[in-house]
């Protein structure tokens, strides 16, 4: 069934114009499209789709109650976080699949946030990797193609073997990259993804509302002994979360994977723990030319809505170093972005 074209195209347009208008069925019974296809009910019954996966800016549905609709209110920008939505669109595709259903997945264009959807599905049922995923549903729809973030996003999902978790580093370093990020453009964070506490850990309760990452010493019970307070011997931040960085090279330390190569995940996403096994510490007293750790930003530093401010004991109130969104210079000449410091001299290792 096609849609009949009035005016606005052009005379040779780079793709045939009913691929671009109408749905394509990707997978049997999961299909993909544009906001035209999927605003004719006429079309989805003939169709016989039962359930509608919207990732648009629009936040309501355009036929409710004639189909299961699942909405994810997302702008179309690299700087947007799609890969939390993974699990639950997997899961809502996955469900209505298994029911019989039929599934039709979309956005404005059919083109990129939808198209990023259905990778991420193809990736986590069909053992596809980014690039084979894309591959696939660009032989079925030739538009398609994700924006740069939205690409970085699912190459990351595959490194995490989908396993969207705090507990994985490159996970946990892009979630701050993308706090970064929002701080640079809009002048605030939205919400806030700390890591807990070791404090906490240890013993009980919650020391912030925002949300907190839980150290993996938690879940795992190796032993790994944090930074200390050198004054009060508080307990400051867990291994895990310190963040080890290549000298002098200008890199952005808590960045994820970029498909240009710029940047090397294996040291983009190492913390100290992980850099001591592997002989690779930089960020220790090792390395004379590093004056200070630096680490993911935990529940306990206060002030962190702010664009830049020091970063003192929550204990005795001394001065152990500074933040800055905009990213800190190392005495050993690399720039990290965002920078979260705590000077050697007033922190034990």
């Amino acid at each position: 069934m096609a849609f009949t074209s009035n005016n606005g195209f052009p005379e040779h347009p780079i793709f045939d114009v009913h691929t671009i208008r109408e749905m394509q069925e990707i997978v049997p019974g999961l299909y993909l499209s544009g906001a035209q296809a999927a605003g004719a009910l006429d079309y989805l019954k003939a169709f016989e789709i039962t359930h509608v996966l919207q990732v648009t800016d629009i936040k309501m549905p355009p036929f409710p109650g004639e189909f299961v609709y699942k909405i994810i209110p997302v702008p179309d920008m690299d700087e947007t976080n799609l890969i939390k939505h993974f699990p639950d669109t997997n899961k809502f595709i996955q469900e209505a699949l298994d029911k019989g259903g039929r599934v039709l997945v979309h956005c404005q264009a059919g083109a990129s946030r939808s198209v990023t959807i259905m990778c991420a599905y193809l990736m986590k049922t069909k053992g596809m990797t980014s690039s084979e995923a894309l591959l696939f549903v660009q032989a079925k729809r030739p538009i398609a193609g994700p924006n740069d973030g939205f690409m970085d996003q699912l190459q990351l999902y595959g490194d995490i073997e989908f396993d969207v978790s705090t507990q994985r580093t490159e996970y946990r370093r892009f979630l701050i990259a993308s706090m970064a990020a929002q701080r640079e453009m809009f002048g605030y964070i939205d919400e806030m993804t700390l890591a807990a506490d070791p404090t906490v850990i240890q013993g009980s309760g919650s020391a912030s509302s925002s949300s907190s990452i839980p150290s993996p010493a938690a879940t795992t019970g190796r032993p790994l002994p944090p930074l200390k307070c050198k004054k009060c011997r508080r307990a400051l931040v867990s291994r895990e979360s310190v963040v080890s960085h290549m000298p002098g090279e200008g890199q952005n330390a808590f960045q994820y994977r970029k498909r240009d190569g710029t940047l090397h995940i294996s040291q983009a996403i190492q913390s100290d723990a992980n850099a001591a096994s592997s002989g690779n510490i930089v960020n220790t007293h090792s390395n004379n030319a590093c004056q200070s750790y630096f680490v993911e930003p935990v529940e306990w530093i206060q002030g962190l809505h702010a664009l830049e401010g020091k970063v003192s004991c929550p204990k005795c109130d001394s001065k152990l170093g500074t933040f800055n969104w905009s990213g800190e210079q190392c005495s050993c000449g690399t720039w990290v972005t965002p920078a979260f410091m705590l000077h050697k001299g007033k922190v034990d290792g």
